[in-house]
C-alpha cells in the first residue's frame, strides 16, 4: 500500500501535509547576502555578529567595498531589525525566476537601491557569481539527490517530535555561498554549503526545526523558570538531531560521529542535561501528549539538574 496523497497528489503524513522541499541557487539572493556581508556593520546587530560575520569572505572581497554604497546604506538604514532583513531575503526567494522586485516591501527604499546595484553591475559581483555559480549548482544537484530519499521521513518525524503539523505545502531552500551559517524563516531556508553532505543534512534538519518548533511557549517557560533562554536553541537542535540521525551514515568503529552532527555542548547550553531525555522521547514520541507537556518536563529536568542561570 502506497503513501496517502492529498487532492493535489502530495504526500500526507500522520499529522497532515508533508511539504515539498524545493532547492535553488539564485543570483539575486546571493548578491543581496554578498552586500549584507560586505556592509554588515550597517545590518542588524544579531545578524552582523552571526551569520553575516564571514570574515574570510569579507577579507577576500574587501576591495569591492565602495564608499558610495556604504554612504547610501548608512543613510537608508533599510533594516531596523533582523525581521526586516529576513522579510526581504525570503521575498527574493519567493519571487518567480523571471519576476521583478516590485512585490517586495518598498518602505525602506532598499528595493530601489538593490535594483540600481543590480542594473549598474559595477560593484564586482558579476565576477564572483561567474566563479561561484557552477559550484553552487553542482552542490545543489548532488545534495538534492541525497536528501530526496529521506525528506518525507525526516519531515514527518520532525512534525511528530515538535507536536505540530506542517502548515505549508512547500519549503524553499537556497544555497548561499557567502553566509557563515544559515537561517530558517517564513517557509524559507538559506544556508551555506558544507563540504560534508552528512553535516549538511543535519544543518538542513536544524533549519527545518527552526521553522516548526513552537519557540514562543518554550521561551516563555524558560523565562518564567529563570533558565537560560539560549536553551530554546538547544531544544531546536535536539529535535533536529533526533529527526535526522537515523538517516545519516553511521560512523564505523573506531571513528566517532562527525563534528557538526550531534549537538555540541560547547555551543548549546544544557545539552548534556537534556540529551538522554530527548533520546527517550525520540524512541517513543507518545510519552508526551503535546508540546507543552514536553516543555514542562524540560524545565523540570533542568531544575533537577540545577542548570539555572
Amino acid at each position: 500500500m502506497g503513501p496517502e496523497l492529498d487532492e493535489a497528489g502530495r504526500i500526507r503524513g500522520r499529522s497532515g501535509l508533508i511539504p515539498n522541499i524545493e532547492f535553488a541557487v539564485s543570483k539575486a539572493v546571493n548578491e543581496f547576502c554578498h552586500i549584507s556581508v560586505l556592509y554588515r556593520e550597517l545590518m542588524p546587530a544579531e545578524l552582523a555578529t552571526g551569520m553575516l560575520d564571514n570574515k574570510t569572505y569579507e577579507s577576500r572581497n574587501s576591495r569591492l567595498r565602495l564608499e558610495e554604497l556604504r554612504l547610501q546604506l548608512q543613510k537608508l538604514r533599510p533594516f531596523p531589525s533582523d525581521l526586516e532583513w529576513y522579510e526581504f531575503a525570503t521575498g527574493l526567494m519567493k519571487r518567480s525566476p523571471l519576476g521583478g522586485l516590485e512585490a517586495l516591501s518598498t518602505k525602506s527604499g532598499i528595493v530601489d537601491l538593490f535594483q540600481d546595484i543590480r542594473q549598474r553591475r559595477d560593484f564586482g559581483f558579476e565576477e564572483i557569481w561567474r566563479d561561484t555559480r557552477p559550484g553552487l549548482e553542482a552542490y545543489r544537484e548532488k545534495f538534492e539527490s541525497e536528501w530526496s530519499p529521506i525528506s518525507d521521513q525526516v519531515l514527518t518525524r520532525l512534525s511528530s517530535l515538535a507536536k505540530r503539523p506542517w502548515t505549508t505545502d512547500r519549503i524553499r531552500v537556497h544555497f548561499i555561498d557567502c553566509l557563515y551559517g544559515g537561517f530558517g524563516w517564513n517557509g524559507c531556508i538559506g544556508f551555506a554549503p558544507f563540504p560534508d553532505m552528512e553535516v549538511q543534512k543535519k544543518f538542513l534538519a536544524h533549519e527545518l526545526s527552526e521553522l516548526i518548533t513552537p519557540r514562543r511557549s518554550l521561551v516563555e517557560a524558560l523565562r518564567e523558570a529563570k533558565l537560560n533562554l539560549g536553551i530554546a536553541h538547544t531544544v531546536v537542535d535536539l529535535l533536529a538531531y533526533f529527526s535526522v540521525r537515523d538517516f545519516l551514515a553511521r560512523p564505523v568503529f573506531p571513528n566517532v560521529e562527525k563534528k557538526g552532527i550531534k549537538p555540541n555542548p560547547n555551543y548549546y547550553p544544557a545539552v548534556e542535561g537534556l540529551y538522554l531525555m530527548f533520546e527517550r522521547y525520540a524512541e517513543n514520541p507518545a510519552i508526551y501528549q503535546d508540546f507543552q507537556s514536553l516543555v514542562q518536563d524540560i524545565v523540570a529536568t533542568l531544575k533537577e539538574a540545577s542548570i539555572i542561570q
